[in-house]
């Protein structure tokens, strides 16, 4: 194509589905522009997101990009982890090409399992020390995306970047509120998981993995009302509006002792993070920005409205689709799904 690939395709495979995100800023690609979802309860009607499997991921992604000009774009992919698998680092000044050689040596003592095993992405923060570059450093187990760079080997010339989904999210967050100069949280909910980043214009970003997310939202209902996880996850979208058992949603959760004190583990996790970044640096976080699938869940939404009594912090939903995306039509149950997506499209 004349002048380079000016298409851009992120792509996060997540545990419940898979989402992309095609983006263009050149006007004559404007048409191209889409925002796509591979729903593995829908289309694959499985009963568990743990029987999720590589036949499932792979039939989603040659589903998804049938309709997409793949062959003539640049591509990123994202994976979810299940560890914390962001880290800050500062390096002395050097040439952009022996950062990934440096970084290969830096990661050995961050992590459980030899450096060999990961694969690692990087993305570079604004200078703040001078001879010193600021970095953030994601990493993914190898055996968690080789099969995946089979899949694209067949279907494309290959890829740019592996990524994971902190990453991209916590990048787009800086470049929509690049003159940001207040200390904000960010925090990303997941289906399996979650994470919590605080950004301090005058300090290092902090980053935290929460093992919170809709699918054990699921298991706890469902085990406790004696219904299976499909139906819990078709009353929290809406698509049910009583269980079998005929209980309506909102009772499900009101009745859910270990639901309430995991919400109250969250709200807690929080709070200690953010006090402790107060007591090392005297600055306060003054606003949350929320995103991720699991914002879509009424309960949920009730959490967020009620922050800054639950997690002494004001909170708001944040959704980049309405930015970069603002002519497309998105269902109301897809929103905040994106955010992943959008941001390894931009990077």
């Amino acid at each position: 194509m004349p002048g380079g690939k000016k298409i851009k395709i992120g792509i996060d495979i997540g545990t419940n589905a898979i989402k992309i995100a095609c983006y263009s800023t050149k006007k004559k690609f404007k048409n191209e522009a889409q925002l796509l979802k591979y729903d593995y309860f829908v289309e694959d009607e499985i009963s568990d997101v743990r029987d999720v499997n590589e036949t499932n991921i792979v039939n989603g992604l040659k589903d998804l990009l049938s309709g997409l000009p793949f062959k003539r774009a640049s591509i990123n992919v994202g994976v979810s982890t299940d560890f914390q698998n962001i880290f800050f680092l500062q390096l002395p000044q050097m040439a952009s090409h022996e950062i990934k050689q440096a970084l290969f040596w830096e990661l050995a003592p961050l992590l459980a399992k030899p450096v060999e095993n990961f694969e690692y992405d990087f993305s570079l923060l604004p200078q703040t020390e001078k001879k010193k570059v600021n970095i953030l450093l994601a990493v993914v187990e190898k055996s968690r995306i080789e099969w995946i760079q089979k899949v694209f080997k067949s279907l494309s010339g290959g890829i740019n970047l592996l990524e994971t989904t902190t990453l991209p999210t916590v990048d787009l967050f800086h470049t929509l509120h690049a003159k940001n100069d207040s200390t904000v949280g960010i925090l990303h909910l997941g289906g399996s998981n979650s994470h919590y980043t605080i950004l301090d214009s005058n300090q290092y970003p902090e980053f935290l993995y929460i093992p919170f997310g809709g699918n054990l939202l699921n298991q706890i209902i469902a085990k406790s009302a004696d219904i299976p996880g499909r139906e819990v996850e078709m009353l929290r979208r809406g698509m049910l509006e009583n269980s079998s058992n005929g209980q309506p949603l909102h009772t499900l959760y009101m009745q859910n002792k270990a639901l309430e004190k995991q919400l109250k583990n969250l709200s807690m996790t929080i709070r200690k993070h953010n006090f402790r970044h107060f007591y090392h640096t005297g600055e306060r976080v003054t606003n949350i920005y929320v995103t991720g699938g699991l914002v879509n869940d009424s309960f949920i939404k009730a959490f967020i409205e009620h922050s800054e009594k639950i997690m002494e912090v004001p909170a708001e939903t944040w959704d980049p689709a309405k930015h970069y995306f603002p002519d497309l039509p998105i269902d109301d149950s897809n929103a905040f799904q994106f955010s992943t997506a959008i941001g390894l499209a931009l990077r």
